[in-house]
């Protein structure tokens, strides 16, 4: 097929125009529906979809023309039984001996396609990234226009190749994101992100005039730990112990890595007997782990806990006092927990 100048124009124009906010670093979003209004545009087509696996969502895309124009439509899909796997699984296993990827759509016309695109004649093309399949992008012809053509396939792999590098500009993003919010060690937060939240915690409590504690926690004696067992098993240990204490924690509840051997842990909405139960929980299931599978107790936790407002109402404040009843904990013997309202001697501890 051989197009004129005024279509090369366009196709320039589309392609360049997705590139454009490929490079700007636009929400993704706003790229895939600019990448359906081109293929609308360019092929002949009277629907395109775009159907993303991002995690374990599945999202769809659906470009259509209509009386007024064309529409871009987004929704959010329930996860079905092995959809998440099917199209790896089909990319496999559906390779030509010329390396030509050739789909079965059975599967996908069943769990996502309208009744009226079964009779269609349909291209399409994977969205790859890093020698993974996470999407695939299909035009459905419009019966009224010209058939597909070899280049029209050609065209549909370039917007999905555009669609590949938005997205794994997307994971990139989220990989340094994450990366700059957590400890590399253990995998929690980190000590900035940590900050931050108590900075926005305060904000809401005073909002809302809700009490939360803040907990600060040492690990007991892992230095003689490091000496007998070596550090890289006082680093697993560090692990294994953001592990249990995530795990005794709420969803909403923050878990953060303060520094060397201290843990943080910020509790919403939650007052000084809310935190002394979770502190005591916390201490017991630390006791009983056994750490690289050796015998329990080898390593013990202490606490100190501190509550907005009654105990501080500024970070450095909070972070001060909760610290002085951790180090308070520590000299009366270690592995156990203390609040400051108790070092001060106006509450039970």
């Amino acid at each position: 097929m051989v197009r004129t100048l005024d279509e090369r124009d366009l196709l320039f124009k589309t392609f360049t125009e997705v590139a454009s906010l490929i490079s700007s670093g636009k929400d993704n979003r706003i790229i895939f529906q600019k990448i359906l209004d081109n293929a609308l545009t360019i092929l002949p087509s009277r629907k395109v979809y775009l159907i993303l696996l991002d995690n374990h969502r599945i999202v769809k895309y659906t470009g259509q023309t209509q009386e007024r124009g064309k529409k871009v439509t987004v929704e959010d899909l329930p996860e079905s039984a092995g959809i998440v796997n099917w199209l790896q699984r089909e990319y496999e296993e559906s390779k030509t001996a010329d390396n030509v990827f050739s789909l079965d759509l059975s599967i996908l016309a069943n769990e996502f396609l309208r009744d009226e695109d079964a009779s269609s004649t349909v291209i399409s093309a994977p969205l790859m990234a890093k020698n993974a399949l996470f999407g695939i992008i299909l035009a459905m012809n419009d019966p009224l226009r010209r058939r597909f053509t070899e280049e029209d396939i050609h065209l549909l792999t370039v917007m999905a190749n555009h669609a590949a590098i938005a997205f794994e500009n997307y994971l990139l993003y989220k990989k340094l994101e994450m990366e700059s919010i957590t400890d590399g060690l253990t995998g929690i937060y980190n000590y900035r992100f940590l900050i931050r939240s108590i900075h926005l915690e305060i904000k809401r409590a005073s909002r809302f005039g809700y009490p939360f504690s803040y907990l600060m926690m040492d690990v007991d004696n892992l230095k003689e730990y490091n000496d007998r067992y070596g550090h890289l098993s006082g680093s697993r240990a560090l692990k294994d112990i953001a592990g249990v204490v995530t795990r005794s924690c709420r969803e909403i509840d923050l878990v953060a890595k303060y520094g060397g051997d201290e843990f943080a842990l910020l509790l919403p909405q939650t007052t000084l007997d809310g935190a002394l139960r979770l502190g005591e929980r916390i201490l017991e299931a630390v006791r009983e782990f056994k750490f690289d599978e050796r015998r329990e107790g080898l390593l013990t936790c202490s606490i100190g806990a501190a509550v907005y407002p009654d105990d501080a109402r500024t970070v450095e404040t909070l972070i001060e006092r909760a610290d002085a009843a951790l180090y308070a904990a520590k000299s009366k013997g270690k592995n156990g927990i203390l609040s400051y309202g108790a070092l001060r001697g106006e509450a039970p501890s």
